[in-house]
């Protein structure tokens, strides 16, 4: 795979040249991933724009044989080029029913109801599940060269916010070979409720060391702003029809709520809309008023509170 940072970018057209690059390198049917653009950022905008987003024509014609995925700076949205969706099945015909099924997430579409190649939210995962898993070794590799880089900076304890199974299986397994020389306070990602439940019930994991503690659960609940994602209490003023979205139900978020009080896990909620803020609130606040011994020092928090009524 090739991963471009695309952080810099001041326009389509130079993140579209970046790909062609990336392109000229790559095997036939390669994936080509990338993240960091942002078009609020750019010095010109590109002429066809829907809902504030490019259309995936120029990538497709820089790219036609190899997929391509660019995550949006926020992470919250990402754009595909044609091979990609035609990988993910995805086009006019299928993309009312994709779009339900991935509950949470918006593939937006033109004029003609077609894919423009924005996939919002949850609805990224449509094409994310096309791209080939990382290898263990890999992911070890990234992990040592992580490590390296935190205590070159004089890092020595982080917060993963949202892992999942396999990283959490990295994590152990660095533990128990010694080569865990950052301390790890491990939130379980709640995209997967059956690794939460499990962990729920055989309790929070806290060593001597310190150096991993897996006792805490991140709900992601709503999206970002730049993607027009954030669940507000009003329209967006550029997409009137729209106020962003949650992106979990609410009733998970007081299931979670009332269990993590129960078996002495931290629940961390991600919420930058204001609406969001204010769902999430009312139900933490249910659960503590359930359950007012367990409250008393629960510490539930929400993560990246941006916008507040």
């Amino acid at each position: 795979e090739l991963n471009l940072d695309l952080m810099d970018v001041k326009s389509y057209e130079e993140m579209v040249s970046r790909v062609k690059e990336a392109v000229a390198k790559a095997q036939p049917g390669e994936w080509i991933l990338g993240r960091g653009w942002h078009q609020d950022k750019w010095d010109k905008k590109p002429a066809k724009m829907v809902n504030g987003f490019q259309t995936h024509q120029m990538l497709s014609e820089a790219s036609p044989n190899n997929p391509v995925f660019l995550k949006h700076a926020s992470g919250h949205l990402g754009l595909a080029n044609a091979k990609a969706m035609q990988l993910a099945g995805v086009n006019q015909l299928s993309i009312e029913k994709l779009e339900r099924e991935s509950e949470g997430g918006e593939i937006i579409k033109d004029e003609l109801g077609n894919p423009t190649g924005i996939f919002n939210e949850r609805a990224q995962s449509l094409i994310a599940k096309q791209i080939p898993a990382e290898t263990e070794e890999k992911n070890s590799q990234a992990m040592e060269l992580a490590i390296q880089a935190c205590l070159r900076n004089g890092i020595t304890s982080f917060h993963d916010a949202g892992a999942t199974r396999e990283s959490i299986e990295l994590f152990h397994r660095f533990k128990n070979e010694g080569k865990l020389n950052t301390r790890l306070y491990v939130m379980l990602t709640g995209f997967d409720p059956k690794l939460v439940y499990e962990n729920l019930r055989s309790g929070p994991e806290i060593d001597s060391a310190n150096l991993l503690t897996i006792r805490s659960i991140k709900l992601n609940c709503d999206g970002a702003l730049g993607s027009r994602g954030a669940w507000l209490l009003e329209p967006y003023t550029d997409r009137p029809d729209f106020s962003g979205m949650a992106t979990l139900p609410m009733d998970t978020v007081l299931k979670i709520s009332r269990e993590g009080l129960k078996y002495g896990f931290q629940v961390c909620s991600h919420a930058i809309g204001d609406r969001a803020n204010k769902e999430i609130l009312d139900r933490y606040e249910t659960a503590f008023k359930e359950n007012p011994e367990k409250a008393k020092d629960a510490r539930f928090r929400i993560e990246h509170a941006q916008h507040l009524a």
